[in-house]
C-alpha cells in the first residue's frame, strides 16, 4: 500500500511539472512568438483516458467587445463553441478521443485578423492490463532467475511494475519495483527443491492490475545451457547448414535455430533432423543476402523438457487445482551470427527448341538449337556460357556465347536427343532435352482462329489421346510448341504445357501475314506440324494488281493480271473489280467483280476505243487502290505473226549463204585448203593408177612415143624401163657384193645391172614416200652438176640415203615356193619387201623399184603381164 501511495504522489508532481512549462509547450508546439492572451481550462482533467469526452473553456483577460469572436483547434481542426458564456469565455465539448496527446489552441477573431489566445497539449492514456503469461527460468552457469510477463495492450502513460516474491507458506522473500516487462531474482534467495509464488502488479495514474500467481519449483524451471553456432555453410540450392555446439549433454537435448535477412524481423525457424547431433539446415535463402543465424537448445520430452505453465489459480481453498499448459524448456537464443549467403546457380530447366537442318556429304545433320534464357531471378551471378552435350553425361560438350539464343551443331544420325545447360559462376541448370526424331504422326487439329485488332491471336487446338498398342499411338504427351514469323525474318516460338488446348500469341503487327505452326512434343517424337496463315488486323491493300492484255478479238479482250505481293495483300483477298470506260461515249464508267479465288484471267466485252482503267483487291478491311490501267486494244505482237517472222528470215539467211558458197570461187578455195590443212595428208594425196602407167602399154604394145625425145616429165610420170635378164634359180639367193652403185653404159640413168644384196634388216624398213623418177635429160646433167642424180625430185627430203640417188635394177627368176626380197636402207631405199607364192610350173620375173614392182609371169606356156605398187608406207598393202 505505501508504495501505491508513492506512486500517486509522483504522478501528481508530474502534473504540476506540466501545468507549469504549459507555456513554454505552446512555444514548441505553435511558434517561439506565441504571445498569451488568455487560458484553457480542461475538464476533468488535462490527463484522461483515451475514448472519454473533455469540455475545454477559452478564458480571454484582454478587453472584450462584441466585435471578438473565439475559436477553437483541434489538432488543426476548427471547432465552433458549445457556448458563449461571455464575452471573454467560451465552452467547447470534445468527444471521443482517441489520440494520446492532442493540441487544442485557442483563436481570437478581431477586426479581420486571427490572435492566439492560448494553447495546450492534452494528455491522453490507458490503465495497465492484467499482466499475462508469467514464466521464470534459469540455467545451470546462471546466477539469476530470469523473469518476464505480457503487459498487454499499450497504456500511453508512465507504468510501473510490482515484482512480489513469496514462499509456499505466504512469506514474502523478493520485492521489487521495474518500469521494464522482465526483472531477475537472485538464485541465492532461493532453495532449488523449494515452491514458490510469484506475482506482478502493474500500475500507473489510472489504475492498477494484479496477474495471478505463477508457482514454480526451482529444478523444473531449470534450462539447458546457451548453444554456440560453430559452422554456417551454404548449399547450391539455396540452403545452409549449421553446426551447434553446446555443454549439456546430446543425448538430452535437441536443437533449434532462426533466421532472418539483415533488415528484416520475420523469423524463419529449422530444427535439426537427428536429436543431439548440432547439424541443422535451412532451405529458401536468397542469393547474396546478409542474414543473421541464431540457435538455441531444449530438453528432450522423455527428458522432462516440458514445463507446467499456470493460468488461473485460487488461494482461498487448499484444494485449488492449478490449470497449466505444458511449454518446452529450452535455452536462450544464442548471440546472433551474420553470414552473407552466396550466389545461388540456375534451378529451372532452358525451353529449348530446335531446327533441322541439311545432312553433309559425312552424314552429319545440322541443327540450329535454340533456347529461352533463364529468368534473372532464378539464378544470380555472371552467365558465362551454354552447353549443348549429346548425352546428358557427356564429357565432351558444345560452347555457346552467353550473348546468344541460338547455336548450329552437327549431329550424327545416332543421336536423337541433344541436352542443353546455361552455365553461371554459382552454378549450371539442369539439363533441358531437345528431342531431333519426328514421330510421324499428325499435328494437332487446329480450330478457328480468333484475333482482337490489338495485335494478338488467339490460337485453339485439339490432339487425340495416346492409344497405347494400337495403330495410331503417338506416345505420351509431354508439350506443345507453337512458333512463328515475325520481320525482319526472326522466328518466334514458345513451349506449352500439355494441359493447353488455347493459346494468346502477342506483338503482330496489323496487315502482316503470319505462317503459324503447332508442334506436339510426345515421348516418342515430334509431330507434324499443323500451320495456318492469320493476320491480327487486316488493313486495305497497299496497291492494285498489275493487268495485261493476253489475246483480241472482235469486240472482246483476253486480260489476266499479277497476284499482289503479300506485303501489298494486307489481308486475305476476297474479290477483284475492273473498271472499264468508252472514250468515245459518255464518261460514265463501269466495273467487273471477280471472286479473289477465281482464275485471274477474264475475257471482257470491251471495244478497241475502250479504256481499262485499273483493277482493285479488296479484303475483309476494304477495297485498295487501282493499280495501272491500258487500252483494249493490243499492244503485242501476234504469237503466229512472230513465229512466221522468224522462220522467213531463218531462210534469208540461208539461202543468201548458200549462194556465196556456189559463186564465189575464192571461197571455196580457201575452204577447200582449210580442210586440208586439218585432214590427215592421206586423204588428199593424188596416187597414180598403175593401168595408166607406160610400162603397162608397152607390154600390151599399146606405147607410141610421141616425139624423138620426150620432153621433161612431170612428177607423176613413170620411171624409165631397163631390159630384164633371166638368172638361174641358185643366184638368186647369192647375191653379189661389190659396191652400190655401178652405173652401165648405155643404160637408164637410175637402173643398173647388178646390186649389192646385203643381209636383211633386223628392224622394219624406213617409210619413204613414193616418187617415180624420170630420165636424165643433157642439160638435166649440166644443172645438177657432176654429183647430181638422174631423176631425183627436188622436193625430196634431203636424208642420207636419198643423197646417194634412188636408182635400183634387179632381175628375179623362177621362184619354187615362196621367195622374199629385201632392201636395206642405205643400199634401196626405195625397196619394199616382197614375197610370191608360186603355183606349179610358174615362172615369175620382175622388176621393184622406187615402191613399184614391174613384171610378168609365165604358166604352162601361157604369159601375164602385171604390176603392183606400195605407197611407201610401213605396212602398207601392194595393189596389183
Amino acid at each position: 500500500m505505501m508504495n501505491i501511495l508513492t506512486s500517486t504522489w509522483i504522478f501528481r508532481i508530474r502534473v504540476l511539472i506540466f501545468y507549469l512549462m504549459g507555456s513554454h509547450l505552446l512555444s514548441a508546439t505553435f511558434g517561439t512568438n506565441v504571445q498569451t492572451r488568455g487560458f484553457l481550462t480542461v475538464v476533468p482533467a488535462q490527463e484522461f483516458i483515451l475514448g472519454s469526452d473533455l469540455t475545454v473553456y477559452c478564458h480571454l483577460e484582454e478587453k472584450c467587445s462584441s466585435s471578438i469572436s473565439l475559436k477553437l483547434l483541434l489538432d488543426q481542426v476548427r471547432m465552433e463553441p458549445e457556448k458563449r458564456i461571455n464575452c471573454t469565455t467560451a465552452r467547447f465539448r470534445l468527444t471521443n478521443l482517441r489520440t494520446p496527446e492532442p493540441v487544442v489552441k485557442c483563436l481570437m477573431l478581431k477586426a479581420g485578423r486571427t490572435y492566439t489566445v492560448c494553447g495546450l497539449r492534452l494528455h491522453g492514456g490507458l490503465p495497465p492490463d492484467k499482466p499475462t503469461d508469467v514464466y521464470c527460468e534459469t540455467s545451470r552457469d546462471s546466477g539469476v532467475l530470469d523473469c518476464w510477463w505480457d503487459q498487454g495492450q499499450k497504456t500511453y502513460l508512465s507504468t510501473s511494475y510490482n515484482i512480489s516474491l513469496s514462499s509456499e507458506n505466504g512469506t514474502q522473500i523478493h520485492n521489487v519495483h521495474e518500469q521494464g516487462e522482465n526483472c531477475k531474482v537472485p538464485k541465492t534467495l532461493l532453495d532449488e527443491n523449494e515452491n514458490y509464488q510469484l506475482t506482478i502488479t502493474s500500475y500507473n495514474n489510472k489504475g492498477a492490475s494484479k496477474s495471478e500467481p505463477f508457482n514454480f519449483c526451482v529444478k523444473d524451471v531449470v534450462v539447458p545451457v546457451t548453444p554456440l553456432i560453430v559452422q554456417i555453410k551454404f548449399g547450391n540450392d539455396s540452403s545452409a547448414s549449421l553446426r551447434c555446439n553446446s555443454t549439456e549433454s546430446s543425448e538430452l537435448i535437441h536443437y533449434l535455430a532462426r533466421l532472418r535477412t539483415g533488415n528484416g524481423s520475420l523469423w524463419l525457424l529449422a530444427e535439426e533432423a537427428q536429436s543431439g547431433t548440432g547439424q541443422l539446415r535451412v532451405e529458401g535463402l536468397n542469393a547474396l543476402s546478409e542474414y543473421e543465424f541464431q540457435a538455441r537448445a531444449c530438453y528432450s520430452a522423455h527428458a522432462g523438457g516440458l514445463t507446467s505453465v499456470p493460468t488461473s489459480t485460487s488461494r482461498s481453498s487448499p484444494t485449488s487445482q492449478v490449470i497449466s499448459s505444458q511449454r518446452p524448456r529450452c535455452s536462450k537464443w544464442s548471440k546472433p551470427v551474420r553470414r552473407l549467403s552466396p550466389g545461388k546457380g540456375p534451378s529451372l530447366e532452358l525451353q529449348v527448341w530446335r531446327i533441322l537442318g541439311h545432312h553433309d556429304d559425312s552424314g552429319l545433320q545440322n541443327v540450329t538449337v535454340l533456347w529461352k534464357p533463364s529468368p534473372p531471378e532464378d539464378y544470380s551471378g555472371t552467365l558465362w556460357h551454354y552447353e549443348v552435350r549429346p548425352d546428358r553425361a557427356a564429357s565432351k560438350a558444345v560452347i555457346c556465347p552467353p550473348d546468344l539464343s541460338l547455336c548450329v551443331v552437327q549431329v550424327p544420325p545416332d543421336i536423337h536427343t541433344l541436352w542443353v545447360s546455361a552455365v553461371t559462376s554459382y552454378g549450371r541448370s539442369p539439363p533441358a532435352a531437345v528431342h531431333l526424331i519426328p514421330s510421324g504422326v499428325p499435328g494437332p487439329a487446329l480450330k478457328k482462329t480468333l484475333h482482337d485488332g490489338h495485335g494478338n491471336v488467339l490460337l485453339s487446338w485439339s490432339f487425340p489421346p495416346s492409344v497405347p498398342g494400337g495403330s495410331g499411338d503417338t506416345g505420351e504427351l509431354v508439350s506443345y510448341v507453337t512458333e512463328w514469323t515475325i520481320r525482319p525474318a526472326e522466328l518466334r516460338w514458345n513451349i506449352l504445357s500439355r494441359d493447353q488446348n488455347t493459346t494468346l500469341i502477342g506483338g503482330l503487327f496489323a496487315g502482316e501475314r503470319y505462317n503459324v505452326s503447332l508442334y506436339a512434343v510426345t515421348t516418342k517424337g515430334i509431330s507434324k506440324p499443323s500451320s495456318v496463315l492469320v493476320y491480327s488486323e487486316e488493313q486495305k491493300p497497299l496497291a492494285g494488281p498489275k493487268v495485261s492484255v493476253v489475246d483480241h478479238k472482235a469486240g472482246w479482250v483476253l486480260i489476266q493480271w499479277e497476284e499482289l505481293p503479300i506485303p501489298c495483300q494486307r489481308g486475305f483477298i476476297t474479290s477483284y473489280t475492273i473498271y472499264v470506260r468508252a472514250r468515245s461515249s459518255s464518261p460514265r464508267e463501269r466495273n467487273i467483280s471477280v471472286s479473289g479465288s477465281a482464275p485471274r484471267r477474264v475475257w471482257l466485252d470491251c471495244a478497241e476505243d475502250s479504256v481499262i482503267l485499273g483493277l482493285s483487291a479488296s479484303n475483309s478491311a476494304g477495297e485498295g487502290q487501282k493499280g495501272e490501267g491500258l487500252t483494249c486494244k493490243p499492244s503485242v505482237t501476234h504469237p503466229k505473226a512472230g513465229l512466221v517472222t522468224a522462220l522467213v528470215l531463218t531462210m534469208t539467211f540461208l539461202s543468201v549463204a548458200a549462194l556465196i558458197f556456189i559463186c564465189w570461187s575464192s571461197v571455196r578455195k580457201r575452204i577447200k585448203q582449210s580442210c586440208i590443212s586439218w585432214g590427215p595428208s592421206w586423204l588428199v594425196e593424188n596416187v597414180p593408177k598403175p593401168e595408166d602407167s607406160k610400162a603397162n602399154a608397152l607390154l600390151k604394145g599399146k606405147y607410141v612415143e610421141t616425139s624423138a625425145r620426150p620432153s621433161r616429165p612431170n612428177s607423176h610420170s613413170d620411171p624409165p624401163l631397163s631390159p630384164i635378164e633371166e638368172i638361174p634359180w641358185e643366184d638368186t639367193l647369192l647375191l653379189p657384193t661389190r659396191p652400190w652403185p655401178v652405173q652401165v653404159p648405155g643404160s637408164w640413168p637410175g637402173l643398173t645391172a647388178e646390186t649389192e644384196r646385203p643381209p636383211p634388216a633386223e628392224g622394219p624398213v624406213e617409210s619413204v614416200s613414193y616418187k617415180p623418177h624420170a630420165p636424165c635429160m643433157e642439160e638435166d646433167k649440166e644443172e645438177m652438176g657432176q654429183g647430181g642424180v638422174c631423176g631425183e625430185q627436188r622436193d625430196v627430203p634431203d636424208t642420207p640415203a636419198q643423197e646417194r640417188g634412188s636408182r635400183c635394177s634387179l632381175t628375179l627368176r623362177v621362184f619354187p615356193k615362196l621367195s622374199s626380197l629385201y632392201g636395206a636402207d642405205e643400199d634401196l631405199p626405195n625397196m619394199r619387201s616382197l614375197g610370191f607364192t608360186e603355183g606349179s610350173g610358174s615362172r615369175l620375173s620382175g622388176i621393184l623399184c622406187s615402191g613399184v614392182f614391174f613384171g610378168g609371169a609365165e604358166t604352162e606356156g601361157q604369159g601375164t603381164m602385171g604390176a603392183g605398187y606400195s605407197t611407201g608406207g610401213e605396212g602398207d598393202p601392194w595393189r596389183t
